[in-house]
């Protein structure tokens, strides 16, 4: 992850760790070996994020013109990615007698 840091512009970066400070929301997709997918969100506005490896890409306008790493791959990188654990169902607890949960 830090290889993948370095890439990210400092004037990106420093506009990624404010918006982490700021509390941009971090949705993970998918976590496997190596490959991280999910949503950055702030401001009523949403961007896809993967990193897989050395490689990460994302859905916004900077990345897409530029092809440089943007500040939503910095703040995923930032924090975001460690967050990040595979979704587990929740069980229910039985139900108690007279069928309230509790």
């Amino acid at each position: 992850m830090r290889k993948l840091l370095a890439k990210v512009e400092d004037g990106r970066f420093g506009r990624a760790l404010a918006g982490f400070v700021a509390g941009w929301q971090w949705e993970c997709k998918v976590r496997r070996e190596g490959e991280v997918h999910g949503l950055i969100r702030y401001s009523g506005k949403e961007y896809r994020v993967v990193i897989a490896g050395r490689r990460a890409r994302c859905s916004c306008a900077d990345f897409a013109a530029r092809g440089l790493f943007c500040k939503h791959i910095g703040v995923c990188g930032c924090g975001g990615a460690g967050r990040c654990r595979p979704e587990v169902p929740r069980r229910q607890p039985p139900p108690r007698p007279g069928g309230k949960f509790g």
